[in-house]
């Protein structure tokens, strides 16, 4: 008996450690719209005309919905060089923002995180929004943060330029991302990137990654599962216990 026990409760804990990583998470998206302004910007020295800045409106086609995420979804482009279409349907993987290769780094995706933590509105996620001077500059300076090689920051000049109306308010909110990450991590929402096309998915259809902010998940602490297989050992002892009793009939 004790054997068995044994014998099972390892491999509980050998399937635990042991077992293949889920795949990366997939959200299927429909762009909805986009805002009806457009900016123009110079990245590497090849100016790019009209480029739509967020956010963008989107509608969770996965069926079921993916419940991770709350609807209505805003999201704003972190790619200058992929295209999408008002209509049109994307599979997007699902991934932690220093994980998207348009980022890349840990300290780039906190510098984003800080951004988001001091100038983020959640009004910007209602479908009727149709953008302003501040959403403008906020996507500005997110373009600054994911594409700029300069140590200063600044959409004025560098690899990621603009002359936008916005570009002052754009150089503003670089200027003020101390506190940032501080209120980021302290907030209800969690900042993912969706990349398109996602590794992994049936369907390849080109996109353009982009941000969102989500619910923060609550994971389960390791304690649980300790308590769990503490239960299972406690269990097996009482039983292997009664088992050795003698009986006094």
């Amino acid at each position: 008996m004790k054997l068995r026990l044994l014998v099972a409760v390892g491999a509980v804990a050998g399937f635990l450690f042991l077992s293949p990583r889920a795949s990366a998470e997939l959200i299927t998206l429909q762009l909805d719209h986009t805002v009806p302004s457009t900016v123009s910007v110079n990245l590497g020295g090849t100016p790019i005309s009209n480029v739509a800045p967020g956010p963008f409106s989107w509608s969770d086609k996965n069926d079921p919905p993916n419940s991770s995420f709350s609807s209505p979804i805003a999201t704003f482009c972190i790619e200058l060089t992929g295209t999408i279409t008002v209509g049109g349907t994307y599979v997007f993987g699902v991934y932690a923002p220093e994980d998207a290769p348009t980022i890349g780094s840990a300290d780039k995706a906190n510098a984003i995180r800080a951004l988001y933590g001091n100038f983020y509105n959640s009004a910007w996620t209602n479908p009727s929004f149709k953008g302003d001077n501040e959403s403008k500059a906020f996507q500005l300076a997110l373009w600054e943060l994911v594409h700029e090689t300069d140590a200063t920051k600044t959409v004025s000049s560098g690899n990621f330029q603009t002359t936008s109306t916005a570009a002052t308010r754009a150089n503003e909110m670089l200027n003020g991302l101390a506190g940032g990450l501080d209120k980021y991590n302290n907030s209800d929402y969690e900042l993912v990137a969706l990349i398109a096309p996602a590794p992994g998915a049936k369907d390849q259809t080109p996109g353009q990654d982009q941000l969102a902010v989500r619910p923060k998940s609550v994971p389960a602490p390791p304690a649980a599962l300790l308590a769990g297989i503490g239960g299972m050992i406690f269990m097996g002892c009482s039983r292997l216990k009664r088992r050795l009793t003698p009986s006094t009939t």
